[in-house]
């Protein structure tokens, strides 16, 4: 199989997909389980750990589109599109890290 240059958005948008429906899945999973022990057993580091987990995967969730997309550029070839989302994955880079050391200083 013979790969074009050609863009080809279906295959984009189902690899898109996937990694968002993961995401919530696997956020509201975390979420709901790390709630029902909260009102089930009250807190407890297992009840924290869960919660905190269902964010961090929900707030990651939208960095690992572009991750995807930024791929699938490369793949295709498309070296505009990919330039683009390699910038903004350097801006979501930028932000977390600023974000993480204005959080520890």
């Amino acid at each position: 199989m013979t790969r074009s240059n050609e863009h080809n958005p279906i295959e984009l948008e189902i690899s898109i997909g996937r990694v968002l429906w993961l995401g919530i899945l696997a956020s509201s999973v975390c979420l709901s389980v790390g709630l029902i022990l909260a009102f089930a057993a009250g807190d407890g580091r297992l009840t924290r750990g869960l919660l905190t987990t269902g964010i961090v995967i929900l707030l990651a969730t939208p960095v690992a589109r572009v991750v995807v997309s930024n791929i699938e550029y490369a793949r295709e070839g498309d070296w505009p599109f990919f330039a683009l989302t390699l910038i903004l994955l350097v801006e979501l880079a930028t932000s977390v890290a600023a974000a993480l050391y204005r959080w520890t200083f």
